[in-house]
């Protein structure tokens, strides 16, 4: 089944509008009134303001999607005309660290300590039902730096749940307002460290939650495919069994699964981290 799409990647100002891909369509963000949202912002406003074509998929990337992904759009293009009635396409960067963490909260509390209760937190009101403690994510539900592709009623699920956490966010009487504006020290790969708040790490990840609870059909491009870490580099074939052993527990739900699981990712990060265990630090 070939389908449409229209793929978008987020420019700043004149450096990352003149590297846009030309496969992508250019989505302005310079005179976002929100910048402290990042890509949030412009995603936002064009899944409000634009009229989404029901068969069509959409997908909105950041400046630094070759660099995460080694993809340029003419190959997600190829990919997408591949896929046989999906509703998300994932081209989900870091599969070690899709890897080496039991879920993508776990994940992010190892980097911003704090963001694994606030999420949980938010969680629990949108569904009290969903037990964060016991979530486990792998390749097929991991999604990082909003790379996924998806059809317009999967992106309104997605816009809804996002504008929950933003109300959140904005609201000062919100009992998780402090948290959400916490700022966490981000060093992209070779820069100067920022401020950004943790509501922009936490949004990131509601997608995975929807892959989980929602009954949708996702295609993945292959995870490990992507560049690895630079601490994950000659790790592959452990990273790919962790992945193995966190689904083959989701598809039978036999926790033996999981102590192999922890035995082995135990080995790999300290590999990759030495003594401290991001996992366990701070």
């Amino acid at each position: 089944m070939s389908s449409e799409a229209r793929l978008f990647q987020i420019c700043y100002d004149a450096q990352t509008r003149a590297e846009v891909d030309a496969d992508f369509e250019p989505l302005e963000n310079a005179a976002s009134e929100r910048p402290d949202w990042f890509e949030y912002w412009p995603i936002r406003g064009y899944l409000r303001n634009a009229t989404l074509e029901e068969g069509t998929f959409y997908g909105f990337f950041s400046p630094r999607f070759y660099a995460k992904t080694h993809l340029r759009g003419a190959q997600v293009h190829e990919f997408l005309r591949s896929v046989d009635a999906a509703d998300v396409v994932t081209f989900s960067p870091h599969p070690c660290h899709s890897a080496c963490f039991i879920n993508v909260f776990e994940q992010g509390e190892a980097f911003y300590p704090g963001i694994a209760r606030t999420v949980a937190a938010f969680l629990r009101e949108v569904d009290p039902a969903f037990d964060p403690d016991t979530f486990v994510t792998h390749s097929r539900n991991t999604v990082f730096s909003n790379y996924f592709v998806a059809r317009p009623p999967f992106w309104r699920r997605w816009l809804d749940l996002c504008e929950r956490l933003v109300a959140h966010a904005e609201s000062p009487a919100s009992p998780l307002h402090a948290e959400l504006i916490f700022r966490h020290e981000y060093r992209k790969e070779g820069g100067p460290a920022m401020p950004v708040q943790r509501k922009v790490f936490a949004l990131e990840r509601l997608v995975s939650y929807l892959l989980h609870v929602d009954r949708v059909k996702v295609v993945n491009y292959p995870p490990f495919s992507f560049p690895l870490s630079e601490r994950f580099v000659g790790h592959l074939p452990e990273l790919a069994e962790l992945d193995r052993l966190k689904l083959a527990f989701c598809d039978t739900g036999d926790p033996r699964h999981l102590y192999a699981y922890a035995a082995l990712r135990g080995e790999v990060l300290r590999g990759a981290y030495g003594q401290m265990d991001p996992t366990t630090a701070g």
